[in-house]
């Protein structure tokens, strides 16, 4: 599939997800306060929502274009230069 495709895919998934978690929130409420309810409905339909976002996006993520590697650090021939070594050289020199 194509980055577009998936990223469309990703949104649809993510407005269900969140869609399911507002019925199971209606849901609970329902229970809390005594009303006639389906909880178990809900939350079996925010389960599978969930999953089908994970999914979504997992796949969306490895859809990602790869970096390229960066270049690997110069290694100089000369040795850097340490102040503080060459201090303590100098006054034992003396």
């Amino acid at each position: 599939m194509s980055r577009a495709k998936l990223l469309a895919d990703l949104k649809a998934a993510s407005a269900d997800y969140a869609t399911a978690q507002r019925q199971f929130a209606a849901e609970r409420f329902n229970v809390q306060h005594g009303i006639a309810h389906n909880l178990m409905l809900a939350e079996s339909r925010e389960h599978v929502a969930y999953h089908r976002w994970l999914g979504a996006h997992e796949a969306f993520a490895t859809s990602a274009p790869k970096r390229a590697p960066k270049p690997a650090p110069k290694v100089s021939a000369v040795a850097p230069r340490d102040p503080g070594a060459e201090a303590v050289a100098d006054y034992w020199r003396r």
